[in-house]
């Protein structure tokens, strides 16, 4: 019987904690919607379980508006070839990705392009997902470069 619990035990920790340490994009963003928005970067953190950036958007009525944005996990950026220091402060940056369900201001990053046209990826999609939804954003790129 000791040894019965002291094996459940042990399989509950190995296996019963990964499960509960992460969420899907979904529970906080929508997913199936796209927005882009430019703005500068005030922080940048390369950091798990997910990257962040913030950055300030000022909108036509000239009342800024702080966003935040997440991306993938640090070891998987970094795999990608980021560092600490890929965005800095002051960095003017057009962001695309999901918003959140909430409305705020906030969202699962999917492309950052930078003033001299750099761009990177790094948001919370995989395989087949990903591949659609950078098609859909370079077709609203070229859209929004015709008009």
């Amino acid at each position: 019987m000791k040894n019965l619990l002291v094996a459940s035990f042990i399989t509950a920790v190995l296996f019963g904690s990964p499960a509960f340490t992460h969420h899907s994009p979904e529970s906080h963003y929508i997913v199936s919607e796209l927005i882009t928005v430019t703005g500068v970067v005030t922080k940048f953190r390369l950091i798990n379980p997910h990257a962040r950036i913030y950055f300030d958007v000022t909108p036509p009525d000239g009342d800024v508006q702080h966003w935040f944005a997440e991306g993938n996990a640090s070891a998987i950026l970094r795999r990608r070839g980021w560092d600490k220091d890929t965005l800095q402060p002051g960095d003017v940056i057009e962001i695309t990705g999901n918003p959140a369900r909430d409305g705020g201001h906030k969202m699962d990053w999917k492309l950052i392009v930078t003033e001299d046209g750099t761009e990177y990826r790094g948001g919370n999609t995989v395989g087949s997902e990903r591949d659609r939804l950078l098609e859909d954003i370079e077709k609203r790129r070229r859209e929004q470069k015709a008009n």
